[in-house]
C-alpha cells in the first residue's frame, strides 16, 4: 500500500495536492509538461542552421566537417546538451537519390592538440535562435558556429534514419530529423561536427542543431 505524505505541495495547475510515496519510499510523479519544455521556458534552448545549402559527401569524412557547432565556453561553463539534429535536401540531379547525416564528437585543439588550429564564426551569433522565439532574448551564449573545418576524426557515427528521392533535379522535400535525447553532450570546449552523405555531390542539404545550455549541476 501506498503511504501518503502530510506534506502539501502546489500542483501544476494551482491546485493544493498531496504528494505520496511507495511502500520502498519512491516518489509516485505523474508527467505533466512535455520533454524538455522546462529547459525551453528557462530560455536554454537554442537552434541554429546553415544558410544556404552544402553539398553531400559521397563517402564518410575523415576529418572534413561541414557544420561544426563548438562549446566555447570556459572550463567552468555551461555544458551543451544536444536534443536533435536535422537535415534538409535542398536539391538533387540524381534520379534516384538517397541521402544519410552523420556526426563526430571531438574536442578543440586546445586541449587535445589535434588538427583544428582555429574555429571561425562562420554563422553569426544573431542566427542562433531560442526555442522560446522572442521572449528568449538574443544568443549571448559563447557556442562557435563553423560551415567548414577540419577536427580530429573521433569515428564518425549516423544520426537517424536516411531519406531518398526519385525525382530528378528535385527541390526541398525530403529531411531527416534525429532526437539526440542527450545522447550528445558538449561540456566546454567539445565540439560536434555533422556532414550529410548521398549518392552524389549533386544533393545539397541545410544542416542544423538544437541544444540546451545548462550548469554542469544539472547533470549530475
Amino acid at each position: 500500500m501506498d503511504v501518503v505524505s502530510k506534506s502539501l505541495v502546489r500542483g501544476s495547475a494551482d491546485l493544493m495536492r498531496t504528494p505520496s510515496v511507495s511502500k520502498e519510499g519512491i516518489g509516485l510523479v505523474s508527467k505533466f509538461l512535455p520533454d524538455y519544455a522546462q529547459l525551453v521556458a528557462e530560455g536554454r534552448v537554442w537552434r541554429v542552421q546553415e544558410a544556404s545549402a552544402t553539398a553531400s559527401v559521397v563517402a564518410l569524412p575523415t576529418t572534413a566537417s561541414l557544420f561544426t557547432v563548438a562549446n566555447n565556453e570556459p572550463d567552468d561553463g555551461l555544458w551543451y546538451v544536444g536534443l536533435a539534429a536535422y537535415a534538409f535536401n535542398s536539391a538533387n540531379a540524381a534520379a534516384i537519390d538517397y541521402f544519410s547525416l552523420a556526426a563526430c564528437v571531438s574536442q578543440m585543439s586546445a586541449l587535445t592538440g589535434g588538427t583544428d588550429p582555429t574555429l571561425a564564426q562562420d554563422i553569426a551569433r544573431t542566427s542562433v535562435k531560442s526555442m522560446l522565439g522572442v521572449r528568449g532574448g538574443r544568443y549571448a551564449g559563447n557556442a562557435v558556429v563553423d560551415t567548414g573545418v577540419t577536427i580530429t576524426d573521433d569515428l564518425w557515427f549516423p544520426l537517424g534514419n536516411g531519406s531518398g528521392s526519385t525525382a530528378v533535379n528535385s527541390g526541398t522535400g525530403a529531411a531527416i530529423w534525429f532526437w539526440m535525447n542527450g545522447l550528445i553532450v558538449l561540456p566546454p570546449k567539445a565540439v560536434v561536427g555533422f556532414v550529410s552523405t548521398a549518392t552524389s555531390t549533386s544533393n545539397t542539404t541545410r544542416k542544423g542543431f538544437i541544444w540546451a545550455e545548462v550548469p554542469k549541476s544539472y547533470l549530475l
